[in-house]
């Protein structure tokens, strides 16, 4: 665990040092323009799995005014303990085939809508810039659009690693014992909880 820690800490200070200019330059080249089509947020169009970190969780719950329990359900997992609760890692939105702020075409969540949404499709792996499928990719972006999304994209990754680093800080293992049939392993410790009937998601 502490390697891990350790190596987390380690990119944590080189994401730090991610040239921002750099990074818009690529966005540039590559080109993006969103064409509000939606499909980032359409079952049929392949995984739009959303994960949300705790902080962000909140955000959309202020905003829209919806409980914890009505946006988000623990991410999928097998993993499971002695006593057979299962265990996972950090939330992801929940899905009624699309994501469930879909309305009418548009995201009813728009100005708190999580970090991974606002910097589709492209995301940092290893530092280096990663591109998912869209059909806005190759169409002209403005510098400051551009711009934009490498900050947007450089806090999200720098985000991204100190989530990781506080959860592993924070992890104690599988170990059974909570108040639930259900372990969430985040950045803010262990929560302990049940699916409600309405969860559409498998654990």
């Amino acid at each position: 665990m502490k390697q891990r820690i350790d190596y987390l800490k380690k990119a944590l200070k080189e994401a730090a040092g991610i040239d921002e200019k750099q990074l818009s330059d690529e966005i540039k080249t590559i080109g993006f323009k969103c064409k509000k089509c939606a499909q980032c947020c359409k079952a049929e169009y392949g995984d739009n799995t959303v994960s949300v970190f705790p902080h962000e969780i909140r955000r959309i719950c202020e905003e829209t005014g919806l409980n914890k329990e009505d946006i988000v359900i623990p991410t999928p997992s097998g993993d499971m303990d002695s006593e057979g609760n299962t265990h996972t890692f950090e939330w992801v939105l929940r899905r009624e085939g699309d994501c469930i702020f879909l309305k009418n075409g548009l995201c009813q969540a728009y100005d708190s809508r999580p970090r991974i949404c606002k910097t589709y499709p492209f995301y940092l792996q290893k530092g280096h810039l990663m591109v998912s499928e869209c059909v806005g990719l190759g169409e002209e972006i403005s510098d400051e659009e551009s711009k934009k999304i490498a900050a947007l994209l450089k806090e999200r990754y720098i985000t991204e690693i100190k989530e990781s680093i506080l959860l592993l800080e924070r992890f104690r293992g599988f170990k059974p014992g909570g108040r639930g049939n259900i372990c969430v392993h985040d950045s803010e410790g262990e929560h302990w909880v049940y699916l409600g009937i309405h969860d559409t998601g498998k654990i």
